[in-house]
């Protein structure tokens, strides 16, 4: 109980100082990044020039300046097991969009087991 009230007090502190709550649950900001897009047959074969396999996949929404209501997208991670090397894209019905890509990852066999488990 004195750990919660010292807490207390740091955030009534804090938000005199700063003017912003500790616990703030305001919406998070939608932030626009560089992202190639092309059409599908051009973004496959530059994850086809850098040896990507199909990793993961999912159907999803993305959303978008260009339209008000979320358009139902393909995302998948393309990875290269040799170079490290990887790519997140996502397919919609007429484009094609590589929305983050790098070098170096990890696989965390503990975590991919838990998530891979079954639900019921």
């Amino acid at each position: 109980m004195k750990y919660y009230l010292l807490f207390c007090l740091f955030a009534l502190l804090g938000g005199f100082i700063t003017g912003k709550a500790v616990a703030d649950e305001s919406e998070p900001d939608w932030a626009s990044k560089p992202v190639i897009c092309g059409t599908v047959d051009k973004i496959s074969s530059i994850t086809r020039s850098k040896g990507l396999e199909l990793t993961f996949g999912g159907n999803g929404l993305a959303n978008s300046v260009n339209t008000e209501a979320p358009a139902s997208v393909y995302v998948f991670l393309g990875i290269n097991p040799e170079t490290k090397e990887w790519a997140l894209s996502e397919v919609s019905d007429d484009e094609a969009c590589i929305i983050g890509y790098g070098t170096g990852f990890s696989i965390d066999a503990h975590t991919m087991k838990k998530l891979s488990k079954p639900q019921t």
